[in-house]
């Protein structure tokens, strides 16, 4: 049952003398390049809060300024001395970029896992045990707030919120774990979402309307509007946005005659209040919702045949019982910012509750149906899976650090959180056909909850910069976590349990990060960070069955060495790195005497490349390439009773090679009218999928391309824009999984990259 989440479920690099003379060649060109440069051509990073139109060509030949909070405080990308990619509002807005499977190809090392909408595992640098691994490797924050479970008990790896874009400033994409700085679940790294302040100087709004339409499937419209309105003058503003969106599907149900079954309806919206009382002090409260419905999408999937990934009963169709695939999800999320300057200290303070509703209903005819059938005499008996999830989350942090620009720069905070969990599961039985119930006997029943998580952590660190060039960053956090797990059931499959469980933890990770600035826009880094997930009660394991009532924290340390470099009169920049990750006491399933379980045998190493490029050869157009080489692998046969893995076996999901194209020119055409147009091209390798369950073969992925392509032209303050996703119409299969209780047997389930993808947009600024 997916009550058991998981059965669903270390290089200080030696820097080279030899590499020593390019670098400062480099920085002797940058530094005359910086003299002949003009200051006043250099972009400027954007006022908090003022409209910015994505219609405006751009009017320098260089490269703008990246302002990023990747560090918990304000600085160029260029300083920060560790792996950070950024994607801009602009950007996302013209690829029509709504979900991360539409832009996880243009950062380096991040790829996902996507089971179909409002079901993605986001992956950085190959840190994964599976699409059902039950904790989140990657951390999602939204501004200052942690955003999601940090637990096994609420779907945590999956249930991953993707906010709309349509108020976001940027998104940040922090590679290698943030353990000291950002705590928990941060193995691979952090996705920051950035939202647009409001803007105490002008009123503004904007508004938009967009429709497209899938191959093979049917047609869909979104609509977004936002609003600033000063309140006073420089000292208070509100800035609400709201958005509803009919995302189309294309799955067919052959067995209800069905189609789109993978709809979605997506709506919410933002409400942001900013006080800046005086120049020391701001206060910016915020409330965000954000709601999915679908009546398909928990059957997400098309049947194939795991030997040769042929679709089972044609494409693009599943075979799947009726009154099945309910799908619901309910994100609000309330915090609170309040930034004090105090001169030679700046206090900040995050306060927030977040909530989660998920249900959904599951298909699991194909799992229980042999067996369920005969024991009752059913020949078209059905069942399926009714799970809500409910999830409250508390937060605080208080923090406090010293200005920047001084020899010894501190940095000291405080961390709470408590969660509240309940996750019920229900076994269902019906007719396949017409979905009438049918009265059996109660089948199974799970009351998993409450699940209280409570963490306390105290972090600091401190960067010594010994000279204007050499800088030394030390860091380290210490947490001390309580998790209190109950669970009752009953019924014919499970049986009678009624048992609380209680777990304690002490993870401890740090940070050693010195960096070197050869010039302004010239930098080496060594990064050695650690990370961990939290560890807990097991779920399904009463107490006197010999199976481990706890589980431990998962680890891992990353090693790694970059270089980030403007050139070229700032109209070129280039970062890479290379990193070398042990993972280790990895959380896995384990099945001992038909209970299963997490367990910690596992061992697993990643190491890689990640390079990114940018290039603006002329006024107006910007060209963008990155490459990724992982190579995820275990490093220990896996332990005896998890899942059947050996030593080398590749880690699900990683492709080893994986590189994007991009490029966008902005043009004048006359007087008013100018115009866009842009596009990436996006390879994705050959990937192993899940590790089975017993001895036997894995479903091997193959590679698969990509290509996107948007045009637009602005007129005054309108924009109208045509697009397209997937234009080549790959079929790139993203996740696999068995339906039957045979792990090797067939039909699998299979989730596609969305087919061909056109539409067009319209939007007005005022």
């Amino acid at each position: 049952m997916s009550g058991l989440p998981y059965v669903r479920r270390r290089l200080v690099t030696a820097v080279v003398l030899g590499l020593m003379s390019p670098l400062c060649a480099i920085a002797q060109t940058q530094d005359g390049g910086n003299q002949a440069a003009s200051s006043t051509a250099q972009a400027t990073p954007q006022k908090a809060g003022a409209q910015k139109s994505r219609n405006t060509p751009q009017q320098t030949a260089q490269l703008g300024t990246i302002i990023v909070t990747a560090n918990k405080r304000e600085e160029r990308l260029q300083d920060v001395p560790m792996a950070v990619s950024v994607l801009d509002d602009t950007k996302l807005q013209r690829q029509n970029a709504l979900s991360f499977t539409d832009y996880a190809s243009q950062v380096p090392g991040l790829n996902v896992i996507s089971s179909g909408e409002g079901w993605t595992q986001l992956v950085l640098r190959g840190i994964t045990s599976g699409g059902r691994q039950p904790n989140a490797t990657v951390g999602t924050y939204i501004d200052d707030t942690p955003f999601g479970s940090s637990t096994v008990y609420s779907a945590g790896s999956v249930l991953t919120p993707d906010i709309d874009p349509s108020d976001l400033q940027r998104i940040e994409v922090l590679r290698g774990p943030q353990g000291t700085l950002y705590g928990s679940n941060t193995l691979g790294g952090l996705i920051k979402f950035v939202t647009t302040p409001p803007d105490a100087t002008q009123a503004s709004a904007h508004i938009g309307f967009s429709t497209s339409s899938v191959q093979g499937g049917g047609s869909g419209y979104g609509a977004h509007s936002t609003v600033n309105l000063p309140l006073i003058t420089d000292k208070l503003a509100l800035r609400v946005n709201v958005y509803d969106r009919d995302d189309p599907g294309y799955i067919r149900n052959i067995t209800t005659g069905k189609t789109e079954i993978d709809e979605a309806k997506v709506s919410g919206g933002r409400a942001q209040l900013l006080w800046t009382p005086n120049d020391k002090v701001s206060v910016r409260f915020s409330a965000l919702a954000q709601n999915l419905h679908s009546d398909g999408l928990a059957n997400q999937g098309i049947d194939i045949d795991p030997s040769t990934l042929r679709p089972v009963y044609g494409w693009p169709n599943q075979a799947r019982a009726a009154s099945t695939g309910l799908f619901k999800i309910k994100y609000r999320l309330y915090d609170l910012t309040v930034n004090a300057d105090f001169g030679w200290a700046r206090l900040v303070s995050t306060t927030s509750y977040g909530t989660l509703g998920f249900k959904e209903n599951t298909d699991i005819t194909a799992l229980y149906g042999p067996v369920l059938n005969p024991l009752f005499g059913l020949a078209n008996g059905g069942y399926s899976e009714l799970q809500p999830i409910a999830l409250n989350k508390v937060t605080q942090e208080l923090r406090l650090q010293s200005p920047a620009d001084q020899t010894w720069e501190w940095r000291a905070g405080v961390f709470f959180t408590h969660e509240h969990t309940t996750d019920n599961q229900s076994i269902l039985s019906f007719d396949a056909t017409t979905g009438a119930p049918i009265d059996l006997p109660t089948l199974g029943v799970i009351a998993e909850g409450p699940a209280i998580f409570r963490e306390w952590a105290g972090y600091g660190d401190l960067t010594w910069h010994a000279t204007s060039q050499l800088s030394i960053l030390v860091g380290a956090r210490y947490s001390n976590d309580y998790t209190s797990y109950t669970q009752t059931s009953q019924g014919l499959l499970i049986g009678p349990t009624d048992f609380t469980i209680v777990g304690h933890d002490h993870p401890v990770t740090y940070l050693f990060n010195p960096s070197y600035k050869f010039s302004d826009d010239v930098m080496a880094y060594i990064r050695v960070a650690s990370g961990f997930r939290p560890g807990g009660p097991n779920v399904g394991v009463p107490p006197g069955l010999g199976a481990p009532l706890t589980f431990d924290p998962d680890k891992l340390v990353n090693d790694e060495f970059g270089l980030k470099a403007l050139m070229l009169d700032k109209r070129m920049s280039f970062d890479g790195d290379v990193f070398y990750i042990d993972w280790s006491k990895v959380q896995l399933t384990t099945t001992v005497g038909g209970i299963s379980f997490l367990g910690n045998g596992g061992k697993a190493t990643s190491k890689g490349v990640e390079l990114n490029w940018t290039f603006k050869p002329l006024r107006g157009l910007t060209l963008l390439a990155n490459a990724t080489y992982t190579k995820a692998a275990l490093a220990a046969d896996t332990p005896t009773g998890s899942i059947y893995g050996l030593k080398g076996d590749a880690l699900p999901y990683v492709p080893k090679w994986s590189a994007n194209l991009g490029a966008d020119y902005d043009f004048p055409i006359a007087g008013d009218w100018s115009g866009f147009i842009g596009g990436n091209v996006s390879y994705i390798g050959a990937r192993a999928s899940e590790f089975n369950p017993v001895p036997g073969p894995r479903v091997r992925l193959p590679a698969y391309n990509n290509l996107d392509l948007h045009a637009g032209v602005n007129v005054d303050n309108w924009t109208v824009e045509v697009y397209a996703k997937n234009l080549g119409n790959q079929r790139g299969i993203t996740a696999v999984w068995p339906e039957t209780i045979n792990p090797l047997g067939s039909p699998f389930q299979a989730t596609y990259q969305t087919p061909r993808t056109v539409g067009m947009s319209a939007s007005l600024d005022f």
